[in-house]
C-alpha cells in the first residue's frame, strides 16, 4: 500500500460534478453537517478534474482556507499543465504553497495549512 492509498483514507474525496455556467455560483458542500457528525475540525478535500474547467473547484476550497488534494491523472496533458500553471498563480497570490507529492497528484494549501515532507 503506497503513500497514495494511505492518504485517500484520510481525506473527504469529491468528484467534479456536471453544472452548467449559472449553477457554478451555487456550488457547495454540506462539510459543517459531517464535521458535526464526526467531531473533525479540519478536511482536505481531494479533488480528480477531468478539465482545466474544473479549476474552479480547487479554487473555490482554497478560498475557504481549504487543502486541495489535486489528482491530475484523468487530465490530458495540455489541460493538467494548465491547471498547475493556474493553481501555482492563485497559490502564490494567497501565499500558500503547492507541492507535487505523487506522479500526476498535487496538494494545494492556503498559507495558514503547511504541508512538510518526510
Amino acid at each position: 500500500m503506497g503513500l497514495l492509498d494511505t492518504l485517500k483514507g484520510w481525506f473527504v474525496e469529491e468528484e467534479p460534478q456536471e453544472y452548467e455556467e449559472e449553477d457554478s455560483e451555487g456550488y457547495q458542500l454540506d462539510f459543517q453537517d459531517s464535521a458535526a457528525k464526526k467531531d473533525i475540525k479540519a478536511f482536505i478535500i481531494v479533488v480528480k478534474p477531468f478539465t482545466f474547467k474544473d479549476v474552479e473547484i480547487v479554487c473555490k476550497h482554497l478560498k475557504q482556507g481549504r487543502a486541495v488534494l489535486v489528482n491530475t491523472e484523468n487530465m490530458e496533458s495540455e489541460d493538467k499543465r494548465r491547471l498547475i500553471d493556474f493553481l501555482s498563480g492563485v497559490i502564490m497570490a494567497m501565499d500558500g504553497m503547492i507541492a507535487k507529492i505523487y506522479q500526476n497528484v498535487f496538494v494545494c494549501a492556503p498559507k495558514d495549512i503547511g504541508v512538510i515532507e518526510g
